[in-house]
């Protein structure tokens, strides 16, 4: 009821006052959703679609990009006004808000290793047997999956290291870890920056965890005002032909959430 009277309030509001949104992002190839392009502009699934919900409204949205660490806190500050590619948490929601229109895509979440080793390295669950017996690392402040968050809180020896998920994949190729956790999509945003990275790793066969929803999340700081306007806009913008031709341009259909998600 709370949730569907603001949507009202913010319905008949929005657009009253020229908005600039100011948006943190991840700087780090986080293809298909956010990265450079050769022509050196931003772009990504999560660009467009937020580029094109934040213009229904005649919003303006700043784009700030830095290191994921810096940017939560910006959030946490108020710095920013919100963060797209977000994984929902209990502490995160003490100062973030996900509202269900404002879900941006299902990730999933695995193992990867190095093909040389793929007769040595199987995965017998649960991943509490596979991180006590085997050298594995995560990188800091990223939600991998809610399995491998409770492991790290009952300290359970899963790594988390302070880098991008590209030098968490040199780590592995280097043999510092034997094995790293990451987005499904991880090595589609790496091998850019990792020459021949799919000749040498690969995912753990049978090692997929459950979905994971990613939200374009709004600073408690900033109010609550902002993060309705926005659920409404990019409501009606999915109803939109134009959201399934992003969708296809970035090859995203299978991560696109479906109408039951957003309950």
């Amino acid at each position: 009821m709370r949730y569907a009277l603001w949507l009202w309030f913010a319905l008949f509001t929005q657009g009253a006052l020229a908005q600039t949104l100011i948006l943190g992002m991840e700087e780090a190839n986080n293809r298909p959703f956010e990265f450079v392009a050769e022509s050196g502009e931003l772009t990504g699934f999560h660009t467009e679609v937020v580029k094109q919900a934040a213009a229904g409204m005649g919003w303006k949205v700043e784009f700030v990009r830095l290191p994921w660490t810096r940017v939560i806190k910006m959030l946490e500050s108020g710095e920013v006004n919100a963060v797209t590619y977000m994984a929902k948490s209990i502490e995160r929601e003490k100062f973030a808000l996900y509202l269900p229109d404002n879900l941006l895509h299902i990730s999933q979440s695995t193992i990867y290793i190095k093909k040389s080793r793929a007769s040595e390295i199987l995965y017998d669950p649960p991943l509490e047997h596979f991180v006590s017996r085997w050298r594995v690392a995560v990188p800091t402040g990223y939600h991998i999956n809610d399995e491998a968050m409770a492991l790290i809180r009952n300290n359970y020896p899963l790594q988390q290291r302070t880098v991008t998920m590209a030098q968490l994949f040199l780590m592995l190729v280097n043999d510092r870890y034997d094995a790293i956790l990451g987005g499904s999509n991880a090595m589609l945003r790496s091998k850019t920056a990792i020459e021949n990275l799919e000749d040498v790793v690969q995912p753990l066969q049978g090692a997929l965890f459950p979905s994971e929803p990613m939200y374009i999340a709004f600073s408690r700081q900033s109010g609550s005002k902002l993060a309705y306007e926005f659920a409404i806009a990019y409501k009606q913008f999915r109803q939109q032909p134009e959201y399934r031709e992003i969708a296809e341009r970035f090859n995203v259909i299978a991560w696109l959430p479906g109408e039951r998600d957003f309950d």
